[in-house]
């Protein structure tokens, strides 16, 4: 299922932050517990707005703040917390008469969540060393898109282990003949979804994931939402389609009671 990228907000109003899945159970959203929201402003910052007051301007606040949250399912409970630091944001205020005005808003801006819930719900058929891979690019969103696209490519890698595709080849031409070669992730995708559907979804994976690793500005959030679309697809066709022709199998072969 295509992530609900609304939903995966850094910034979020201090009485509206997100309800993200569940990270323990399948299907549970993570709630603010009452009174769970706590927000301090440092002490050197209170004192700088005291001895300059005339200086002080609202852009200058400063806080950081703590979210206490549990998974609203009864028979799961889990408890995460958020933590991060206020931001100044230009917004749009209604007055009265149907117009509206420009003005400042402070809102949240979430810097970390643990444990971290997950971009794309996980099937139990993914082996755990992919699996440890996906939960730590499932951190790395909050802090560090680059980082996290990065961690994407790796649990690629660890796929192409779990598949058995090999990270050397015996070289048969040239002067290195009878040399073992050290094979590229792009060579290693090639090796094991040639002529498949997969193909150009890896070696998509690969390139962003690249671009992550070198720390390349230019990876967005967009990019990465389009990564974990095409990852949770390929997991899916990879791990998943046993199980779904053996239904189909079964379907297929079942008789009318005599």
């Amino acid at each position: 299922m295509p992530i609900q990228r609304q939903t995966w907000q850094r910034l979020t109003p201090r009485n509206d932050l997100p309800g993200l899945p569940c990270p323990h159970c399948a299907n549970g959203k993570i709630k603010l517990v009452k009174n769970g929201l706590v927000s301090l402003e440092p002490k050197h910052v209170s004192d700088w707005r005291e001895k300059n007051p005339d200086e002080w301007d609202f852009v200058f606040a400063t806080e950081r703040w703590s979210a206490s949250m549990r998974c609203d399912e009864a028979t799961c409970g889990e408890v995460i917390h958020m933590i991060g630091d206020i931001e100044v944001v230009e917004a749009d205020v209604d007055l009265p008469g149907g117009t509206s005005t420009g003005a400042y808003e402070e809102v949240l801006r979430i810097q970390a969540v643990f444990p971290a819930p997950p971009l794309f719900r996980v099937s139990d058929s993914v082996p755990k060393r992919v699996k440890e891979q996906l939960e730590l690019a499932f951190r790395m969103y909050w802090t560090d898109v680059s980082a996290c696209v990065s961690r994407l490519r790796t649990a690629v890698e660890r796929l192409l282990d779990d598949q058995g595709v090999p990270k050397e080849r015996l070289l048969t031409k040239g002067k290195k003949a009878g040399k073992m070669h050290r094979m590229s992730l792009h060579e290693r995708i090639d090796s094991f979804a040639s002529g498949s559907a997969h193909k150009d979804q890896l070696q998509g994976l690969r390139n962003i994931g690249n671009l992550g690793t070198h720390g390349i500005e230019d990876v967005e959030d967009a990019d990465l939402f389009d990564a974990v679309d095409v990852l949770e697809f390929v997991l899916t066709g990879i791990y998943d389609s046993k199980t779904i022709n053996a239904k189909a199998g079964k379907l297929k072969s079942k008789k009318p009671k005599s």
